[in-house]
């Protein structure tokens, strides 16, 4: 979009801060910088992927998303798909590599309940590891270091007991990472009894949605620290993974631990993903528009892991619908914000 953001972005240091390099273009300063933020949700990124497929159809967009936005952030499967468009990967491709994929990631095991309870993950990375490479083609070995591109993917470092955010050299060469995308992408995608944590640096890494999974505030936070003067020049395209959200009720507020322990997870991750939408849209007001679906009751939309047909269908006919009525109610914004920029 603005090339002095896209070329080697060398920094100055000094009592531990770091200053952004000198603007080769008066013009780039008052240049709109796009951001694009994928929330997670397992197999249900495959509601995110389609509803970017149609959205860019309506827009006209044809071809990679890597000159329409300054920013990719995401997290669990949203990282995937913000690693993916980062460096090139058209979004029909994506949609095609977790529809594909998604079924024998998410084959369930025989006795899955007990051996989740008691054996330890769900799941095999490897199949995981399978599904980022055909993804990411040659670009899975590309170091977060050697890509100019923003990209953000947070993940969560369990030895340290905190969120571990993965940058591009976009932040700035003192900030970025020299790990691949893929250990990227299969640290931000290790959720706690589905996968095994992964390891970065010798470090095991855990899904970026127990703290993050909603990235939208954490992408603004990251942006506004690297250009401190950016803020009035943000725009954020936000899409979200169709999680339903049940009716709740007074009485549901005072229950046992049995009681709680079926819907607290996702009752956490809901919060945090409407706290991060609302802190966007209040710093960002009009230049902020998400994208999201309520879903019902199905497993297709209360799971992270039901990858069968019929919740293939259902995600796909809920990702057509809200495309549709985010063109209809702002066409305009879309289709700028899929519009080609300055490389």
């Amino acid at each position: 979009m603005f090339a002095c953001m896209h070329s080697d972005p060398e920094t100055s240091q000094g009592e531990g801060l770091e200053l952004p390099a000198p603007r080769s273009n008066a013009a780039d300063a008052y240049a709109p910088l796009r951001v694009l933020s994928l929330t997670g949700g397992g197999f249900r990124g495959l509601f995110t992927a389609r509803t970017l497929v149609t959205l860019c159809r309506q827009a006209r967009r044809e071809g990679p998303l890597d000159g329409c936005f300054d920013v990719f952030a995401g997290t669990s499967i949203g990282g995937l798909m913000a690693c993916a468009l980062a460096v090139g990967v058209p979004p029909m491709r994506v949609l095609d590599a977790i529809d594909a994929h998604g079924p024998r990631v998410f084959r369930k095991p025989a006795g899955a309940s007990i051996r989740r309870l008691f054996f330890g993950a769900l799941y095999d990375a490897d199949n995981l590891a399978k599904a980022i490479r055909d993804c990411l083609g040659a670009h899975a070995n590309t170091r977060l270091s050697a890509l100019e591109r923003g990209l953000l993917v947070p993940a969560v470092d369990w030895l340290a007991g905190e969120l571990q955010v993965f940058r591009s050299a976009w932040f700035g060469r003192a900030r970025t990472s020299d790990a691949t995308l893929l250990e990227v992408c299969l640290a931000t995608s290790a959720a706690p009894t589905y996968f095994d944590a992964a390891q970065i640096d010798g470090k095991p890494m855990l899904d970026g949605g127990l703290a993050a999974n909603n990235p939208d505030a954490l992408a603004l936070l990251e942006i506004l620290r690297r250009f401190p003067a950016a803020a009035a020049r943000i725009e954020m395209l936000s899409l979200g993974t169709a999680g339903f959200a049940a009716t709740r009720q007074a009485s549901q507020a005072r229950r046992s631990a049995l009681g709680w322990a079926p819907d607290l997870p996702n009752c956490m991750i809901d919060l945090q993903e409407r706290s991060a939408a609302r802190q966007a849209q209040a710093l960002l007001g009009t230049r902020y528009r998400r994208i999201n679906h309520p879903g019902d009751a199905s497993e297709a939309f209360t799971t992270l892991d039901t990858a069968d047909a019929g919740a293939r269908d259902r995600l796909l006919r809920a990702a057509d619908e809200a495309a549709a009525a985010a063109y209809r109610q702002d066409g305009v914004f879309v289709d700028r914000m899929l519009s080609a920029s300055r490389a």
